[in-house]
């Protein structure tokens, strides 16, 4: 197997490339399950390198899976994340994300014989939905792999960070309609019962539990003024740091949706809009391998707790799969993700210069990892997240 030094020398090769990589993706934003172009681009670059390519994975036509070697053991799969978001682009950082992974799938693939392990490129569509990850695992995609594992682009230094399983839901409510001036007394109005339902969930905040989130928005209030709605729906992200906590948060909303159809004589149902987003799970030797390599090459992890500034995404479905390292690359300071002030800083010379040192410290986990098949072995046999709970 080649050198660190080896692996750091193909990195600071291929850095030109990854990062006109990177600005390519950036300047044709594609939304979840439209990422035509940026699925090629990706393609067309890991083609160069040797990769072995199959488009369409798991049924959905924007994924893709690029292999290099022909080992069965040990398998790493490297996870690019593709869409953007609309109106703001990749304001998320999905273009430096894949970068770092393309990168140290490519200099990982170039340090190791290909009888001697098989590195994987995995391009998941649709993360800013909810949508990609899960597909791609009920059609058995990272079945024959012993880890998984990305870089997230942010403002901070970490080897893991927790996340917040995640409900979408629409809230709708059906009454009667009638004249609002001459017959009112013959309508059930819908809208009053939403509003009703979302101050309920206000006034249930203040018994929150520290990780509880709920907000939403009204996607439809009505028609007229003179009409009393007969229809009103509200969309709403439910959030808890565990399965279990969600299960507790989604019982509370039901209660006010509830309630506000019996105080106001309509009829209210709950829908979910796609895939429950699990919460992270943590593979703590998977985290202490990262951590080790960083502090092997002089990188000082940021102070802040994995507690703070957390989202959801859906490689918390992959985290209760298979052993999964998310981790979190600096490219500078002063913009929060899903802003248009973070879509420029992730064409910035910063985050430019961060591809190398994500691509470089995720390929040196790889690498720890193929060396010492017993520990990788111990790490894919002792994960063990706890019993799915579906609330």
């Amino acid at each position: 197997m080649e050198t660190k030094e080896g692996i750091k020398r193909t990195i600071q090769r291929l850095v030109p490339s990854l990062v006109s990589l990177s600005h390519d993706i950036s300047s044709h934003p594609e939304t979840a399950l439209k990422e035509y172009r940026t699925r090629d681009a990706m393609c067309e670059f890991l083609h160069r390198h040797g990769f072995d390519i199959r488009k369409g994975a798991g049924g959905l036509e924007t994924s893709f899976i690029a292999t290099s070697g022909t080992a069965t053991r040990p398998a790493v799969a490297y996870i690019a994340e593709m869409d953007a978001l609309p109106d703001i682009g990749h304001a998320c950082g999905h273009n430096v994300n894949s970068a770092i992974s393309i990168g140290a799938a490519v200099a990982l693939s170039k340090a190791v014989s290909p009888a001697g392990a098989r590195i994987a490129l995995v391009g998941t569509p649709a993360e800013e939905t909810g949508y990609g990850k899960p597909v791609l695992i009920e059609h058995g995609v990272f079945r024959h792999y012993d880890v998984a594992m990305m870089s997230h682009a942010s403002t901070k230094r970490m080897s893991y960070r927790y996340m917040l399983a995640l409900k979408k839901i629409k809230i709708r409510f059906r009454g009667r309609a009638a004249h609002a001036a001459s017959y009112p007394e013959e309508g059930r109005d819908a809208l009053s019962a939403l509003i009703l339902t979302i101050n309920n969930i206000d006034s249930m905040r203040q018994s929150f539990r520290r990780s509880m989130r709920a907000n939403g928005i009204i996607t439809r209030g009505g028609t007229a003024p003179n009409i009393i709605p007969d229809f009103a729906e509200a969309y709403y992200f439910i959030r808890a740091i565990s399965l279990e906590e969600l299960g507790e948060l989604m019982g509370w909303v039901r209660d006010a949706v509830d309630g506000a159809a019996m105080a106001t004589g309509t009829r209210a149902e709950i829908t979910e809009e796609g895939y429950t987003q699990y919460p992270f799970y943590v593979n703590r030797e998977l985290t202490d391998i990262h951590s080790g390599v960083l502090e092997s090459l002089g990188l000082k992890q940021s102070d802040a707790g994995p507690y703070a500034g957390i989202g959801s995404s859906d490689i918390g479905q992959l985290s209760y799969v298979l052993p999964t390292l998310h981790t979190y690359t600096p490219i500078g300071a002063g913009a929060h993700i899903h802003t248009a002030a973070f879509r420029r800083l992730a064409v910035s010379g910063s985050a430019d210069r961060a591809i190398a040192e994500g691509a470089l410290v995720l390929a040196l986990t790889g690498r720890t990892l193929i060396k010492d098949p017993a520990l990788l072995k111990r790490i894919r046999h002792s994960h063990h997240p706890p019993a799915v709970f579906t609330p």
